[in-house]
């Protein structure tokens, strides 16, 4: 660990006088008796951790598929998602799993068996998955410096729970995007900070972050924030963004690196979409081609936009992770990317409070990706097989809207997302418009049509800040069952949407 760490000083007060203990430690080495030697073998009568012979369950079977949607990819109906015809078993004739056995003892050194998964386990994480974590981020976002480190956490929620209970003290204050993952806004305040919004360009060629908003305000931050102390950190979601679908460029990441590094704060990158890359919009094809996949490094060298930590030098950025974007939401699994002294204070305090992730969950996901997968590019070829279908399903959706009345007559526009899993539509209102109002009288259009969207305005973390620019709604691709369905929601907003209009904005 080195002593050094340039920005201790913005860790909170709270964490960095936490302390841990545990009743079956022994003695500090301080305490040690001259002469002493520990024996190499000992008898664990001390642990509290049953025996892995009294767990139930002997082995784990897993089957796991080749492509998303795997079984509806033989089908007639040109479709893409048709995932459920596997629920009838009409598609039985054309599943081809990949079976992965996850026993109680294994003799693999990077397996991690039963016996270990299905224990207590280390509070960062198993040394499997946390080796594969680090390894995963070393092959796609290496941090430029030496010392960082990796901890795991019950998804990106709880991830991002761990950051501000390692550097927010009361009163302290994050700047977060004006649209954004509102449940970290409660986590903010939950520990006394202040959030504060900065504004986004929305518009279909906007990277969303305003920077010299962003520059303006830090510049002259007593002028403008009186009360209020200098931020600590900066909240990002820079791919793929939620809710707008909007991404940074690496020289806008830049940017804003620069001025951290002026003014002293941290940046939060908040990523659970970035791994989703997509191309532009073009106009789709009646199936997917499964022939049509990128490599891994033409991935990495041309499509994968590069996290904030790759230019971080002194451990500013915070990375969150998660898995449920790219694997499945219920196994409560991320991890965190971070310079050694946060993931220690991180530590600490899941010590205290969470103790480790889920060893079902590390246990699964480990064996998966090493023995089904094939480690670090077996998962990367995953992702780009996911990536594949968002792309297809996103020109699906995407295409409905560019193909309706509502579009051509200039009555939205369209943000097309380079990354994850949403893109907004921005409602064109007259100018002198009582944005909020019709806003809401929109929303019951949608619902009587029989389609659900997301406000932008919900999304705001201060809808009064932000009331002017709320003239948007996010709009997903990622849960409906097949093509058509995505087609018919599609038309459908776009119908309310020509009848809202029609009926110069009422109801």
């Amino acid at each position: 660990m080195t002593a050094d760490f340039e920005l201790s000083h913005l860790i909170s007060k709270r964490a960095a006088s936490r302390q841990t203990s545990h009743f079956s430690r022994g003695p500090p080495p301080k305490d040690t008796p001259p002469g002493f030697k520990a024996a190499e073998k000992f008898i664990p009568l001390h642990w509290g951790t049953p025996n892995e012979g009294f767990f139930p369950i002997e082995s784990i079977d897993v089957n796991v598929v080749d492509h998303p949607f795997q079984a509806s990819l033989g089908n007639s109906l040109t479709n893409a998602s048709l995932e459920a015809l596997s629920i009838s078993g009409q598609d039985s004739k054309n599943q081809n799993y990949t079976k992965v056995s996850i026993k109680k003892h294994s003799s693999d050194p990077d397996a991690l068996d039963l016996a270990h998964g299905l224990q207590y386990s280390e509070v960062k994480g198993t040394p499997e998955l946390l080796k594969f974590t680090r390894e995963f981020i070393t092959r796609t976002h290496k941090p430029n410096y030496e010392e960082w480190d990796t901890i795991t956490s019950n998804g990106a929620g709880e991830g991002l729970n761990k950051v501000v209970e390692a550097i927010l003290d009361p009163g302290d204050v994050v700047l977060v995007e004006e649209f954004t993952f509102t449940p970290f806004l409660q986590n903010i305040r939950n520990v006394g900070g202040v959030p504060v919004p900065i504004k986004l360009n929305l518009s279909h060629d906007s990277e969303g972050l305003d920077i010299e908003y962003l520059t303006d305000l830090l510049e002259n931050w007593e002028e403008l924030k009186p009360g209020l102390s200098k931020p600590k950190a900066l909240y990002t979601i820079p791919t793929g963004q939620n809710p707008t679908g909007l991404t940074q460029s690496i020289g806008l990441r830049r940017k804003v690196y620069a001025l951290a590094e002026k003014y002293d704060f941290f940046i939060i990158e908040d990523d659970p979409y970035g791994y989703l890359t997509l191309p532009s919009f073009q106009k789709p094809s009646s199936t997917i081609k499964l022939d049509n996949y990128l490599t891994v490094e033409e991935y990495l060298k041309d499509h994968l936009t590069p996290s904030y930590l790759t230019i971080d030098s002194k451990g500013s950025v915070i990375r969150v992770e998660t898995f449920s974007k790219l694997f499945a939401p219920g196994l409560r699994l991320g991890f965190i990317v971070a310079h050694e002294r946060i993931i220690e204070v991180m530590t600490k305090y899941s010590e205290i409070v969470v103790r480790s992730s889920s060893g079902t969950s590390q246990t699964i996901l480990t064996n998966v990706i090493k023995h089904a997968f094939g480690g670090v590019d077996g998962w990367l070829n995953w992702i780009l097989k996911m990536r594949a279908t968002y792309s297809h399903r996103k020109d699906i959706l995407l295409n409905t809207i560019y193909e309706s009345k509502a579009y051509k007559s200039g009555y939205i526009d369209v943000i097309d997302p380079h990354a994850g899993m949403f893109a907004s539509v921005i409602i064109n209102f007259p100018s002198g418009t009582d944005i909020e109002a019709k806003i809401k009288l929109l929303i019951f259009k949608f619902l009587h049509y029989g389609v659900g969207v997301v406000p932008g305005i919900n999304m705001a973390a201060d809808k009064e800040f932000s009331k002017e620019r709320g003239a948007f709604f996010r709009i997903t691709y990622a849960p409906a069952p097949n093509d058509q369905v995505l087609t018919e929601g599609g038309e459908l907003m776009m119908k309310a949407i020509v009848d809202f209009f029609e009926k110069d904005f009422e109801f």
